[in-house]
């Protein structure tokens, strides 16, 4: 684990399409918030996406807490972001599987020194599988962004300690619109640039029926596209109906699609459903990390890849697939989330981390209390929803 004040200049991948920080927007809803809720003391661990529109909410908290350290996810860290945060303690993991213990490692340094309460905010459940340690060291708890992250923490059999999610905050499934919304864009913009082709004139599949894959397969839908969706979860699939989407058999859907769209939170095609894919399918993951796609399965079943800028393209069994991003969540090359959900979200995980600062809270999973849930949306619908 090697500390650094500065960000290293060549961490992240360069990209044309990079916001530099002054145009980056700011968050007045989350400065309201804190200037009304102001935090008790506490130290800070963040493990955190490190894309350029992190980096207002990343000085915010530094500027109004005691930020120990930020750990960044490495497939989304930006060099950007990490100039912009220069003078913040960044502790940079080599790869994905290093960002629990990382984490870990800096809250439980943290919690051996006597001084105020050590909170861990993070964005993936990364943490999971360390929380008996934390707790064994007195860690305060956990703030956790993501339904990937939740159902981690889910699984945990009896939890040691608090952990506030957000994933199922009503506030937060604002969000999902905007996320379905940019996975399309996303993967209109590749279509364009690399296959000289629009969703309109493909046939889509999208994996999963949630709150993101509703928004997506609504926002594909508008482009022109012949839509399909398909979710293991029968009343999901009765939405989808309801709301006018072709639904089936899932490996004729599979046959069925030229592009296929994973939002699903988990493993939604292996390397033994290749042989289901029509020739020249378009793979796109909108989930964090790899997990929609077996990407070292689809690697090692190929007999020829080629590898191009944002996609790689195999020859499996006398099929071509192209796997866009590395199967890695296309809407990250484009920054994520954009526009003013941002301020929402992030004004919500500070309100977790303010009241787990506030004072001790029971074991377990928790939520943000209803009432100031709304007095949030109150806020940022006076900023952004004025005529």
């Amino acid at each position: 684990m090697t500390g650094t004040d500065v960000a290293p200049a060549h961490v992240g991948s360069p990209d044309p399409t990079t916001i530099a920080p002054s145009t980056v927007p700011a968050l007045p809803v989350l400065e309201q918030t804190i200037a009304a809720e102001p935090s008790a003391e506490c130290r800070l661990t963040l493990v955190a996406h490190a894309l350029d529109t992190a980096a207002p909410y990343v000085q915010a908290l530094a500027r109004h807490l005691d930020l120990t350290a930020l750990v960044p996810v490495p497939y989304s860290a930006r060099s950007s972001a990490l100039q912009a945060l220069a003078g913040t303690r960044v502790e940079m993991p080599a790869s994905i599987a290093e960002v629990g213990e990382i984490a870990a490692q800096v809250a439980l340094d943290e919690a051996a020194r006597p001084g105020s309460p050590v909170i861990v905010q993070e964005v993936g459940g990364y943490c999971a599988a360390q929380v008996d340690r934390l707790a064994d060291a007195g860690v305060r708890g956990i703030v956790e962004d993501t339904k990937q992250g939740q159902w981690r923490y889910e699984e945990v059999p009896l939890l040691p300690l608090p952990v506030f999610t957000i994933a199922d905050s009503p506030l937060k499934a604002l969000e999902d619109f905007q996320v379905g919304r940019a996975v399309a864009t996303s993967v209109e913009r590749l279509l364009r640039r690399h296959f000289y082709t629009m969703l309109a004139e493909r046939r889509v599949l999208v994996l999963g029926y949630g709150g993101i894959g509703t928004a997506l397969a609504d926002h594909v839908r508008r482009t022109g596209a012949a839509v399909a969706v398909h979710d293991p979860d029968e009343v999901r699939m009765s939405a989808a109906v309801v709301h006018g989407h072709r639904v089936g058999d899932r490996a004729q859907l599979l046959g069925w699609a030229e592009v296929v769209i994973g939002v699903s939170g988990h493993r939604a095609l292996t390397a033994h459903d290749l042989h289901l894919l029509r020739d020249g399918a378009i793979l796109a993951s909108g989930s964090s990390k790899q997990i929609e796609f077996d990407v070292p399965g689809i690697r090692e079943s190929a007999d020829d890849t080629w590898t191009f800028t944002d996609h790689e393209t195999h020859r499996v069994g006398g099929k071509v697939v192209h796997l866009l991003n590395e199967g890695k969540p296309v809407n990250f090359l484009e920054q994520s989330i954009l526009g003013s959900i941002l301020d929402l979200v992030y004004s919500e995980l500070y309100l977790c981390t303010q009241t787990l600062a506030a004072g001790p809270r029971p074991a377990g999973l928790q939520r943000l209390d209803p009432e100031r849930q709304k007095a949030l949306a109150r806020r940022w619908r006076e900023q952004y929803g004025r005529a």
